[in-house]
Order: structure tokens, then sequence, then C-alpha cells
């Protein structure tokens, strides 16, 4: 679990901000910030969860998703609110992640 540390710490804030932050446009800013530090992290072993995260996002702020795809000019915003999957097998995934488990 300690080798990605950084991936695990990231999806803990992001089911943080799912959870206190509101389906309101106004906390665009904030999970755009976090979407794009997710980005960045390098995961040892893995690919990043961005499908299960996005999945995640979409099932949880449907207002938000819809506002940042609708309205966002940024080309990986764009793509990434393209991504989709089962939401139970998207929430599988990441648990599983946090429990330490590798998920190619």
């Amino acid at each position: 679990m300690e080798r990605n540390k950084e991936l695990i710490d990231s999806l803990l804030r992001f089911q943080e901000l799912l959870d206190t932050q509101p389906d309101h446009p106004d906390s665009i800013p904030v999970f755009t910030a976090h979407i794009r530090s997710f980005l960045k992290i390098k995961p040892i072993g893995r690919t990043l969860p961005t499908i299960e995260m996005m999945t995640l996002f979409k099932k949880r702020k449907p207002q938000l998703f819809y506002m940042l795809k609708r309205y966002t000019k940024d080309d990986v915003l764009i793509m990434l609110t393209c991504l989709n999957m089962d939401y139970d097998q998207a929430l599988s995934r990441i648990d599983r992640i946090l429990m330490g488990e590798v998920i190619a």
C-alpha cells in the first residue's frame, strides 16, 4: 500500500470531496483542481483509475458533471467526461485500490 500512497491519498481526498462538496456550480473549481492534480500521479505497477473516478463523479455529482462536460474548453477535461463504466464496478475497483490491491 505504501507504494502508491500518493494515489491512495488522492482517492481518499476525492471521496471526501464527493461527500462534502455540494452538487452546485460553485464546486467546479474544487473538482477540476483535484482532477488535474490526480492526473499528475505516476502510480507504481498500475494505471490511474481515471475511468473509475469519472464514473463516481458522474453518478454522485450529476449537475457538476454535466456543467463540466458542457462548458469546459479544456480538451483533457472534455475527454475525461466521455469516460464511463458500470458504477458498482468502479466503486469496487476504487475500494480494492484503497485496500492495497494492485489492479492493472
